[in-house]
């Protein structure tokens, strides 16, 4: 339990630190490849949704086309996956509505799903604010793991990542913006030699998420590399040369 309370402390940090849409659903995407999931896609709720779903792509990594391809073929027009998201707000599998009294065309598209990509299983992860549904996440693997606790996680982790999103397309960060805190504190270390297991023990973090600032501090800086990213950091006197 200890080690799961890390894994989501760890991936809200990597989530709320992160400066892009693609590292924010980066960031979850990682966390969700460990319990087995291959695909995933990020949509923004709306009315739209009701008749295609690629206009409405926060975040796809399944194949090129996949999501045009659905469309044309008339599928999201009997898409149970997302229908079900306009009535729930917890997370959902696709075997728990194959279960379900569905229409002929319905599992039709359940189907093009299953085998288009290759998937067992999938989680959807409807997010919901007092607006109503804002978004879904939808998230496919050929063994994920379906534990209540994992379901859990993702939601949390859901929720958190189309936030920060919000967040950043409402207050976009300016290329070379101010470090945050902890990439100063990351920077600093290793300016002084430490590497990323030496950083994250003195800052009580995993290399992962030490990797994951200056990363960050790199995209901020501008700079390919973390010798540059240090080297600039003390140019712009962020940390102590």
């Amino acid at each position: 339990m200890n080690g799961l309370r890390t894994t989501i402390v760890t991936a809200i940090e990597e989530i709320g630190n992160a400066a892009s849409a693609p590292e924010i659903w980066g960031a979850m995407k990682a966390i969700a490849a460990g319990y087995g999931f291959g695909y995933m896609l990020v949509l923004k709720g709306a009315d739209e949704l009701a008749d295609h779903v690629s206009s409405r792509v926060l975040y796809n990594d399944m194949p090129e086309g996949f999501a045009e391809a659905f469309d044309s073929a008339g599928f999201s027009r009997h898409n149970p996956l997302v229908a079900r998201a306009r009535t729930e707000a917890r997370p959902y599998t696709a075997a728990e509505l194959w279960a379900l009294p569905l229409t002929v065309h319905q599992r039709r598209a359940l189907a093009q799903i299953k085998l288009s990509l290759d998937v067992l299983d999938g989680l959807m992860i409807p997010v919901r604010s007092e607006r109503g549904l804002d978004g879904i996440v939808l998230l496919g693997g050929k063994t994920p793991e379906l534990t209540p606790i994992v379901r859990s996680t993702l939601h949390v982790l859901a929720h958190c990542a189309y936030a920060r999103a919000e967040t950043l397309r409402a207050n976009p960060l300016k290329r070379g913006g101010l470090l945050s805190p902890r990439e100063i504190e990351c920077l600093r270390l290793a300016a002084a030699g430490n590497t990323d297991n030496q950083i994250g023990k003195i800052l009580t973090i995993s290399p992962r998420t030490t990797r994951f600032h200056i990363e960050n501090a790199k995209k901020k800086l501008g700079v390919a590399t973390r010798v540059q990213a240090v080297a600039e950091a003390m140019r712009r006197k962020a940390i102590a040369a």
